[in-house]
């Protein structure tokens, strides 16, 4: 290309796709072996496994080495005991930089790959450079380790009563270091600092059992099972971390090479849960059934006079193919339960183990001396987050039960919602977790199985299906004064009732996540077409007027102005329908299975996208549609005139983050899950060999999706801002048994 400076001279650069050097086709290997036998005393299972993942983006990588050992033994005739051991040793090499998958592949297809000794170039910056060389500039280790113990036993007292007492020890401990090579970020700042940091964690869960069950049956069709029990639940966790800088070479990643230490800290804490539980279940003939259960429970982390919880539960079903009437029909034809429930759950998650109490941190200094700072504003009025779920259904057989359906409607209402409240800058405190309100959730669940071809049959066929809908809707919210008690959204322009109202965010009457923003209807095609246009002040410059080449936002209150309140509904991040198909076939010794599953309605914004053609770093995006942008006066298209650095000059897409609805995504996709062929070698030829099963099968899972989002990853709502995409496996296995 002609230099832009000196047209007589000739630039010439080479056409490069950075993201092509970010991922690669990752090699998984999984091994394993396992034993087991025994004889009517007792029976013994062990085994030992291996896996090596190397990931589809370069440097990453797991491997993980387990084994595990589970006995039964029978003491006496009234005596059973049992022992599980599980260990497990990972360790990963996995980037965490958000900037990998998103602003990173901004780089321009310009810039240098490589220098011409070989080395690789950096890049723009470290936060829009070069993946291949960043990646390898960064040296981090983490390992884990997983222990599993529990021990357990079933002792007969009287006939129809049995004590089941069981204690388990769930360790968890990781070991992990990160630390940063002297590199360059960009062509002219050479970095040394060589940060490092280095943590271990520690995590350990307690957990004793003791079930007394009670059975029986009374003139052989009055039938009663009765549970009763007490829990344990202790969990303690310790970390400590540093970090430094400093090192004299990139030789030594660990911390003690760091000449200058930045910080250091530690913590421990202890969670306590206690609980008291009850079952019955009665049945008739097993015609008409009955079960009651409840649990009263006490965690430690809630306030005082909070602690503890009761929530009890009731279920009843029919099975209508039991009825006398129902003799009449030819025998197997048709089997019918009809079912129904109502439960209350406890919920205490994300709740920390001295939230209610409140939190200090120490370690910092205030005028030379030692501090203690409050960090956690106390709340001793937190209780248990409490889901009341009602819930219909029933269970329908055809043909012997080559058709079977499930069905169920329900509605679920949470209470004492555990959420993050914001407080005024007097108090000191952002905002403090509380307990918030009312939500409730209606669904629908459909599950469909079929079997095709008469079990006498050769060749084999059976289908599922299942679909769910769900839909959320905020009762209550804490009294804040104002209409519907809403915290945060946005006031639009209603054209129904020709007002202003509030939408978004959270309020009574509303839907959690729904997305505003405003909608572009095109592209101003000349300065003259843009001289009627409404006055934009949104753009962070001084001149409010719209040119050719400027996006045409819709001016919903006709004010002949484009602010806040011009925007409109552009979808939810959680899905309206999600279900799935699956398929499996069998002739003699092939075998071939397929699953699919899908999700419609939910809404994606693809901010990776705006970024790259908006040019929100000045940068040259790897986008197409940058080339089909405005350039000159007339032309019509869909994509703005192209500036640099965007969200500095005209704001033409960004619009205060939110974009415009160009770039909120339908995420509806089918993806075909998974496809597995297997073939069984058969009998007679394994029997010369004397091994009892050999079993060859080639597996592909993530194989492709049918979706019209053009990000990476259309699995999950939301903002993308670069996520790992979801890698295609192909898996080989080989299956022994002797």
């Amino acid at each position: 290309m002609p230099d832009p400076i000196d047209p007589s001279k000739t630039i010439i650069f080479s056409d490069f796709d950075f993201q092509n050097t970010l991922y690669r086709t990752g090699v998984s290997g999984n091994h394993s072996i396992t034993a087991s036998g025994g004889t009517e005393k007792g029976t013994f299972s062990a085994g030992l496994g291996y896996l090596n993942n190397d990931g589809i983006v370069i440097t990453t990588n797991f491997k993980r080495l387990n084994g595990h050992i589970n006995g039964d033994f029978n003491i006496r005739d009234n005596l059973k005991v049992f022992g599980r051991l599980l260990y497990a040793n990972s360790q990963d090499n996995n980037p965490t930089n958000a900037n990998t998958f998103g602003r990173s592949l901004g780089l321009p297809p310009t810039a240098k790959y490589k220098f011409e000794d070989g080395t690789f170039a950096p890049g723009q910056s470290s936060s829009l450079g070069n993946n291949e060389y960043l990646l390898n500039t960064v040296d981090r280790k983490n390992v884990g380790d997983d222990l599993t113990l529990a021990f357990g036993a079933q002792l007969k007292i009287l006939p129809g009563l049995t004590f089941d007492p069981q204690i388990s020890w769930w360790q968890t401990s990781g070991d992990s270091r990160n630390f940063q090579k002297a590199f360059w970020n960009g062509p002219l700042s050479y970095v040394v600092s060589r940060a490092a940091t280095s943590s271990y964690t520690k995590n350990l869960q307690k957990q004793a059992d003791a079930v007394f069950t009670y059975i029986k049956s009374i003139k052989n069709s009055h039938n009663f099972e009765a549970k009763a029990g007490f829990s344990y639940f202790n969990s303690a966790s310790n970390s400590l971390s540093a970090s430094g800088r400093d090192a004299a070479t990139d030789l030594i990643p660990t911390l003690n090479a760091s000449a200058l230490p930045v910080s250091v800290s530690s913590s421990e804490t202890e969670q306590l849960i206690y609980g008291y539980f009850g079952r019955l279940n009665y049945d008739f003939n097993q015609k008409y059934l009955l079960s009651l259960t409840a649990r009263y429970d006490g965690a430690s982390n809630l306030g005082n006079a909070y602690k503890w919880g009761l929530f009890p539960g009731v279920s009843i079903g029919w099975n209508v193919h039991k009825e006398g009437f129902w003799s009449n029909l030819p025998q197997d034809l048709l089997r019918l339960k009809l079912r129904a429930s109502y439960g209350v759950n406890g919920n205490i998650s994300g709740l920390g183990p001295y939230t209610a109490q409140g939190q200090y941190s120490v370690g910092a200094q205030y005028g030379g001396f030692a501090a203690v700072q409050n960090t956690v504003i106390a709340n001793s009025e937190l209780q248990w987050e409490q889901s009341k779920t009602v819930d219909f259904g029933l269970d329908l057989g055809i043909f012997d039960s080559r058709v079977n359906i499930m069905f169920d409607i329900y509605r679920r209402e949470t209470n004492n919602l555990l959420a993050s409240l914001a407080l005024p800058h007097s108090t000191g405190f952002s905002s403090t977790l509380t307990n918030l309100g009312s939500l409730e959730n209606k669904g629908i669940e459909l599950e469909l199985n079929t079997r095709i071809m008469p079990s006498a049959s050769s060749f084999q066929w059976d289908i599922g299906f299942n679909i769910s809908k769900v839909t959320n809707k905020i009762l209550k919210l804490p009294n804040n004064g104002v209409a519907n008690n809403r915290i945060g959204g946005v006031q639009v322009w209603d054209q129904k009732t020709g007002t202003y109202v509030w939408k978004g965010g959270l309020q009574e009457g509303g839907s959690m996540g729904d997305y505003y923003t405003y909608k572009m209807l095109g592209v101003y095609a000349t300065d003259a077409d843009a001289a009627s246009a409404p006055i934009d002040k949104l753009t962070p410059i001084a001149d409010k007027k719209l040119y050719g080449g400027d996006a045409i936002i819709a001016d919903l209150d006709g004010n002949n102005i484009i602010d806040t309140r011009d925007q409109v509904y552009a979808g939810n991040i959680y899905p309206t329908w999600t279900g799935g198909f699956s398929n499996s076939f069998r002739y003699k010794n092939l075998g071939l299975y397929i699953r699919t599953d899908f999700t419609t309605g939910q809404t994606i914004y693809n901010y990776t996208r705006l970024s790259l053609i908006a040019q929100l770093q000045g940068d040259n995006g790897l986008s197409k549609e940058v080339l089909r942008s405005w350039q000159k006066q007339g032309d019509v298209t869909d994509i703005p005139q192209f500036v640099y650095a965007d969200q500095q000059v005209r704001n033409k897409l960004f619009r205060n983050g939110g974009g415009n609805t160009e770039f909120y995504e339908r995420g509806d996709y089918l993806a075909i899950r998974e496809l597995t062929l297997t073939y069984d070698l058969p009998k007679a030829l394994l029997q010369r060999v004397k091994i009892s099963g050999l079993r060859l099968n080639v597996t592909g899972h993530n194989l492709n999706y049918f979706t019209k989002f053009s990000g990476l990853n259309p699995e999950y709502g939301g903002r993308d801002s670069g996520r790992y995409p979801i890698p295609r496996n192909i898996i080989f296995g080989l299956n022994v048994t002797l």
